[in-house]
């Protein structure tokens, strides 16, 4: 099984995907590499800037020298960032959320992309409508931004964060045929429904592990 390195731009997704792997993929050689400060810059900057672009190139050049074979990000705001560095290492880089985002669009029809961060819905959106373009589907993408449900995550107000986002979530689903939570801290937000959606609410974590674990066996 070929060697993992799982980046991660807050520590608040490192406990919930060591989970997943130990569920999923025991036997992996996985290296965490966690740099908690670069999401709030890139929201600082509202994007990613040439600097923070530089940064995840060393990143991925030392988890190179570490001898890992996949580079995967579990930050959707800079996985196009992460994807631009394809050139510069023999290295499979690729994000958590390709998974769950493939499935959407053979999914097809209304899709809705809830987020909590602007920085994270609209490279989200650019990566859907590219995926799509790809797969020569077309589809009507409907976002959702609720930006107080960060504000109350970074506060340390767990239960606003989970209300606010369900909420959203109970609006997407009567008006869209597919929800995507576009963010790791998004998908516990489903346990605290009274009942099962109708439709399909797609999220990246164990998606993403999941398809990890195909790439790793390759």
């Amino acid at each position: 099984m070929k060697k993992i390195a799982l980046f991660h731009t807050s520590a608040a997704t490192l406990g919930m995907m060591q989970t997943l792997l130990a569920d999923h993929m025991p036997q992996a050689e996985v290296m965490h590499i966690v740099e908690d400060s670069m999401i709030k810059q890139v929201m600082k900057h509202g994007g990613v800037s040439a600097d923070i672009s530089a940064r995840i190139a060393g990143y991925i050049a030392n988890a190179q020298l570490a001898g890992c074979e996949i580079f995967m990000t579990a930050c959707s705001s800079i996985g196009g960032a992460v994807e631009q560095c394809q050139f510069m290492t023999s290295m499979q880089l690729t994000r958590i959320d390709t998974a769950m985002v493939e499935e959407a669009i053979a999914l097809g029809g209304r899709i809705a992309v809830l987020a909590t961060v602007a920085t994270t819905l609209e490279p989200t959106l650019d990566f859907v409508r590219r995926k799509a373009a790809a797969a020569g589907k077309e589809l009507e993408i409907i976002p959702k931004l609720m930006p107080e449900a960060f504000t109350a995550l970074l506060a340390g107000d767990n239960a606003a964060h989970d209300r606010i986002v369900a909420a959203g979530l109970r609006d997407a689903l009567a008006n869209s045929d597919v929800v995507m939570l576009a963010q790791a801290s998004m998908a516990r937000v489903l346990q605290t429904l009274s009942t099962p959606p109708a439709i399909p609410v797609l999220t990246s974590p164990e998606r993403g592990v999941l398809w990890l674990k195909q790439l790793a066996q390759a």
